[in-house]
């Protein structure tokens, strides 16, 4: 089935005079002319364009407003502002959690702070989830640090005392907390058997 077809450029650069609209190429007798629609990106920085992001309810759109942040804003205290807004904006959407940390994790990969702004961005993070009774983002990463903890404990425990006993204890430390994890890692420095980590 033919199906006609528009083609529309998306510019994503920081160069407000860079506004193309038109292709041509030739060869010999031969040439093209191709004349299309174009979108600049940083056009939506504007407020009253950004104003038109913020009141979309297409989930795109947080996706847009975070790549232009981070291609505008030089100040890392202001990138962090508006890196907590823009993940804010999705809680206060209603999105499922699914949605929410599918978006997070772009949002977190293309809004990039330095390492002691990002700590203070995850605290309030972490607060604001808390006051909502939403720890989507919270739950995920503990679930990850425990995990990582665990197989700490796990290759520790082989290397020590072999691969069997790694075995026999392997679903009592998945399931553990983190507390007790660190409580055991700190038990097999001087453990002369494996009994004697778990008691």
């Amino acid at each position: 089935m033919q199906v006609p077809v528009a083609s529309l450029a998306v510019l994503a650069d920081t160069d407000q005079r860079f506004r193309p609209q038109q292709f041509s190429t030739a060869l010999w007798d031969c040439r093209v002319d191709f004349r299309f629609p174009m979108v600049k990106r940083l056009d939506y920085a504007e407020p009253e364009r950004w104003a038109e992001l913020e009141a979309s309810d297409n989930v795109f759109a947080l996706v847009v407003m975070a790549q232009i942040r981070a291609k505008v804003t030089d100040d890392a205290e202001t990138l962090k502002g508006w890196k907590f807004r823009l993940i804010r904006l999705m809680y206060e959407r209603g999105y499922e959690q699914a949605r929410i940390l599918e978006l997070f994790r772009l949002i977190d990969w293309m809004i990039r702070l330095p390492k002691a702004l990002e700590a203070d961005f995850r605290q309030t993070l972490y607060a604001y989830e808390e006051q909502q009774r939403m720890p989507y983002v919270t739950t995920v990463e503990q679930a990850g640090i425990q995990q990582g903890e665990a197989l700490i404990l796990l290759t520790l425990l082989q290397e020590k005392f072999g691969h069997d006993s790694a075995e026999a204890y392997r679903e009592r430390i998945t399931a553990a907390e983190p507390e007790q994890l660190l409580q055991w890692s700190k038990r097999i420095l001087s453990a002369e058997t494996p009994e004697t980590i778990f008691h």
